[in-house]
């Protein structure tokens, strides 16, 4: 009992208690930022991943309805067999609505990209797959918005924007794979 009234139990456990406090208190801050850079990390390589994928797709099909443009050039009419076959790939589009870092793709470059995958995606769906209406009209579709994509820079831009975001999370010192290395 003789403890309780003594001065120095009562100065050594406010110490304790203060340190106690202050340390936890210290170890959260440090604990959510921490965790805080994770979760970004996390969310900018999730993006690059699903932007990087949705510009090869992008170029790809741009490159592909190009055999096609060129393909009828020499052409006086346009016929079902000049674009036989043509197919959009959308694959990687499709799969983006179901992540949330989609949407945290400049919003300019995504509505030009779904602008794109939508009037060549409709053109093809009611001028090529139902009845085959007019394949001259298709070829003026994709013409037009393959015109659209080079005028607005959008390839460029989707690149230019993947690679400031793989040069930041790299430099947070996750590094990214490249295509045909490190699976």
């Amino acid at each position: 009992m003789n403890e309780l009234r003594s001065p120095g139990y009562w100065i050594g456990h406010f110490f304790t208690v203060s340190a106690t406090i202050i340390g936890v208190y210290y170890a959260a801050i440090v604990g959510f930022d921490v965790a805080l850079r994770l979760e970004l990390v996390t969310s900018d390589r999730s993006t690059y991943y699903v932007a990087e994928s949705m510009y090869q797709e992008l170029d790809f099909n741009v490159e592909n309805m190009e055999r096609y443009i060129k393909r009828i050039e020499k052409e006086k009419f346009v016929y079902q067999e000049h674009i036989a076959g043509i197919k959009l790939n959308d694959y990687v589009f499709q799969a983006s609505k179901y992540s949330e870092s989609t949407f945290e793709i400049e919003p300019k470059l995504l509505t030009e990209v779904s602008i794109y995958y939508f009037s060549v995606g409709n053109a093809i769906k009611f001028y090529y797959d139902t009845e085959m209406k007019s394949p001259d009209r298709l070829m003026v579709v994709v013409k037009r918005e393959a015109e659209k994509l080079a005028t607005q820079r959008t390839l460029e831009r989707l690149a230019a924007y993947n690679k400031a975001l793989s040069d930041t999370v790299e430099s947070r010192g996750v590094k990214l794979s490249q295509p045909g290395f490190d699976f």
